[in-house]
């Protein structure tokens, strides 16, 4: 298996891409095509893509929050006839080493498994991030915007920490969401869901696995 780096020239690949892309996420999880390209031109978002015997069979997207200690895991994906392979662990693994490099926690928005009708799904997905070494930012009730104009997404946040940091103050994590939520989602000021997150983020954010 080859993990490499995707440019935005490389329109072919990038076709495969999006196709895995918008099999894999429902609509309110996802953004648009074009945002993801305007993302890719101006290196807000770094793409990676495994390949076996030529074929696209994974994707990564990285947002850089630039100016901050964080880059955020957007999107991972395996194509649907080659998951149970290993590869995205492997895909993962390429992600978290990107992420040290940088020397940068690797950041993610997990669906929490206390919510929806997909409960053994969201455990195993949140399964695989700890057993590949992520941890649960603990307590914090996170919401992901619907990017669909539908319904937002209850979540949890994990990381995988760049040195052996087991805590952040709140105000750093709420900085964070604020980042997140600016950046990402173009939503700033007053916001319900923003509002309720910080409600849930206490003096303390201790470091934890979740299961």
């Amino acid at each position: 298996m080859e993990i490499t780096k995707i440019e935005l020239d490389q329109k072919e690949t990038l076709d495969e891409v999006f196709k895995i892309y918008q099999n894999s996420f429902p609509a309110n999880e996802r953004q648009t095509l074009e945002t993801l390209k305007i993302r890719l031109k101006e290196e807000k978002e770094v793409l990676f893509a495994a390949k076996i015997n030529n074929e696209m069979v994974g994707i990564g997207f990285l947002f850089d929050l630039l100016g901050s200690d964080f880059l955020l895991l957007d999107y991972l994906a395996v194509k649907q006839n080659h998951r149970g392979k290993q590869i995205g662990e492997a895909l993962f693994s390429h992600l978290k080493n990107y992420a040290r490099l940088q020397e940068k926690h690797l950041l993610m928005e997990v669906d929490d498994p206390e919510f929806g009708d997909d409960k053994p799904y969201r455990v195993k997905r949140l399964a695989f991030y700890q057993k590949n070494g992520a941890f649960w930012l603990k307590d914090i009730k996170y919401i992901l915007p619907a990017l669909d104009g539908t319904n937002p997404t209850e979540q949890i946040l994990m990381l995988v920490p760049k040195n052996s940091k087991s805590e952040f103050s709140g105000e750093e994590i709420k900085d964070l969401v604020k980042r997140l939520y600016a950046e990402l989602y173009g939503i700033s000021g007053e916001d319900t869901n923003l509002a309720n997150i910080n409600s849930s983020i206490t003096e303390k954010v201790v470091v934890l696995p979740f299961l």
